[in-house]
């Protein structure tokens, strides 16, 4: 090959890599408020000693009797609460994920989110979520209860499949938290990308609470009628489209 024809080629395929980039970056959002999901640390990390464990913030939620639980507050939590903490300290959470449920039980409406890392980090992160401006109101207004966090000088759950399901296997209790993890993270996306098109700004919690049960209706609304495709059909053909069985009826 002559040294034409060479270098012909080489322009060749910078030119196919500059169009790829610029197509790449034609595909990016313009702004994501959603925080970047932190690098997994390999599992056999959260063997070592010292203090990197799993902690937990669960808010519980007022219920009056005879209503339906407000799930929209689970989504002013996430995304105006725990949101500004995630971009806060997103490289130094390798873990997270959110727990919602409302079961007319003694726990009953609560909100939870869960994440891994060492003590000192879990301290400022209680604390940031504590002195929240938009949580204070919440608990003023008594639409939350109460918090209860984990203790942060004590780390006891260092296992990686510490808040997995023990009834499942070890292989899939050590690797669903990066699973969890992205649903977690999608989800609080979709919340990020409704918000965005609403006024928030100076709003108190009651009225806050208005915009985000509007996102809530938009995002299951976009699951009732996407989720098929978008996240089960997809999930399947992870596992090459194998059947899954269904040991009992199943409400999400």
């Amino acid at each position: 090959m002559t040294i034409f024809k060479k270098l012909a080629t080489r322009i060749s395929l910078n030119s196919y890599l500059l169009i790829m980039v610029i197509l790449l970056s034609a595909c990016a959002p313009i702004k994501n408020q959603t925080p970047p999901t932190a690098p997994a640390i390999p599992l056999e990390t959260s063997f070592r000693a010292g203090d990197m464990s799993w902690w937990s913030c669960r808010f519980k939620m007022s219920w009056p009797p005879d209503t339906n639980a407000d799930s929209a507050v689970d989504l002013l939590l996430a995304h105006a609460v725990v949101g500004p903490v995630l971009r806060e300290h997103a490289k130094e959470i390798y873990w997270w994920r959110f727990h919602r449920r409302g079961v007319r039980d003694k726990v009953g409406h609560q909100f939870s989110f869960l994440f891994y890392t060492d003590s000192g980090v879990a301290s400022e992160v209680m604390e940031e979520i504590r002195q929240n401006d938009i949580f204070q109101q919440a608990l003023k207004e008594r639409i939350v209860e109460k918090i209860i966090f984990s203790d942060p000088t004590r780390p006891a759950h260092p296992q990686i499949e510490a808040m997995s399901d023990p009834h499942w296997s070890r292989t899939l209790q050590r690797n669903w938290p990066s699973y969890i993890m992205g649903v977690s993270t999608l989800w609080l996306g979709l919340i990020d990308d409704e918000i965005a098109n609403t006024t928030t700004q100076n709003l108190n919690v009651t009225r806050l609470l208005e915009q985000y049960r509007k996102a809530e209706t938009d995002i299951t609304s976009m699951w009732r009628e996407e989720g098929q495709h978008a996240f089960l059909h997809h999930l399947s053909a992870i596992f090459g489209y194998e059947p899954l069985l269904i040991r009992k009826e199943i409400l999400f």
